[in-house]
């Protein structure tokens, strides 16, 4: 049968003027990227949906004898993703190697893919999402199913915020170059504290738009781990003993992924004291407070969090 040719592809294309619209990319499972920038024949074309502010359910209670209702809470539901797309062979066999490709790179059952969206300026904001539907296909006359397909994607994400870059941070006792540290009191003067007890307050300017839940790492020696954000008055001690540097505490505050393990993998869960919060990282800047009993000059921590941003 006669081969057809598709012409230029329908990309986006802004008017004269204004900036150019966002690259999105698809990064499947194994971790290969899929640039919907007409690499490998495919382009992401106008109607992508999703991306923006996301979805509500606001909670009410409702009484028979009085008009309307009491709001109680919202939370951000899941986030649909929808991406539309063009793939162009210049052959027939180009077109089924492409489309087969992408088919089984993002399949939901190899797990979730990581949806990229990259601005002008090269920063960028992702967000993990499992495919659901939109390459069922359907073939038309011409050249639809011979050297082109159109695609609807649809993805769901259950985390329905767009991350950034992580944010690393660092804190240790080797600056500290004499026993006592001053310290400002409530009183206005000066209290003494033994520098064996605190690595520091400091300030942390969480970038993103909602809360961001930090990784929190230290290496010995120590004995007991207290991490207060003064900014939201919640507070978490963990009661450890590491002897050397080579001992560590690795303190994981992401939901779904919370986890308190040694440096050798072991749950180390049960030596938080009663009433923690896992607390996260407020928007805007937090105060905190990280005491250290028993650390000496070797004794470092470490926190690295990626900011959550409402949109792209």
């Amino acid at each position: 049968m006669p081969l057809y040719s598709p012409g230029a592809p329908p990309v986006v294309r802004p008017p004269v003027g204004t900036v150019v619209t966002a690259v999105t990319i698809i990064v499947d499972p194994s971790g290969r990227e899929w640039p919907l920038d007409g690499t490998n024949g495919m382009w992401r074309t106008p109607g992508r949906k999703g991306f923006h502010a996301p979805s509500y359910t606001h909670y009410r209670d409702e009484s028979p004898a009085v008009d309307g209702a009491f709001w109680r809470g919202v939370r951000a539901t899941v986030r649909e993703l929808f991406i539309p797309i063009v793939i162009i062979g210049d052959t027939r066999a180009d077109l089924l190697a492409a489309r087969r490709s992408l088919i089984a790179a993002i399949s939901p059952k190899r797990g979730e893919c990581t949806i990229v969206s990259r601005q002008p300026d090269n920063t960028y904001r992702s967000i993990d999402a499992r495919y659901v539907s939109g390459m069922e296909g359907e073939e038309g006359k011409g050249p639809w199913g011979v050297l082109l397909m159109t695609y609807g994607l649809t993805f769901v994400a259950d985390d329905p915020y767009l991350y950034g870059p992580s944010v690393p941070l660092a804190w240790g006792s080797a600056d500290v170059s004499r026993t006592e540290l001053p310290i400002p009191g409530a009183d206005g003067f000066y209290e003494v504290v033994s520098a064996s007890r605190i690595l520091g307050d400091s300030t942390v300017d969480n970038l993103g738009d909602v809360d961001a839940y930090p990784l929190w790492t230290f290496s010995g020696p120590f004995t007991e781990i207290q991490l207060t954000n003064t900014s939201s008055g919640k507070s978490l001690t963990l009661t450890h003993t590491a002897a050397t540097t080579s001992d560590t505490i690795t303190i994981d505050t992401r939901p779904g992924r919370t986890s308190v393990v040694d440096q050798a993998g072991t749950n180390r869960w049960s030596a938080l004291s009663g009433g923690y919060s896992l607390w996260p990282l407020l928007p805007g800047r937090n105060n905190l407070a990280i005491e250290v009993t028993g650390s000496t000059e070797d004794t470092r921590a470490s926190m690295t969090y990626k900011p959550r941003y409402e949109s792209d």
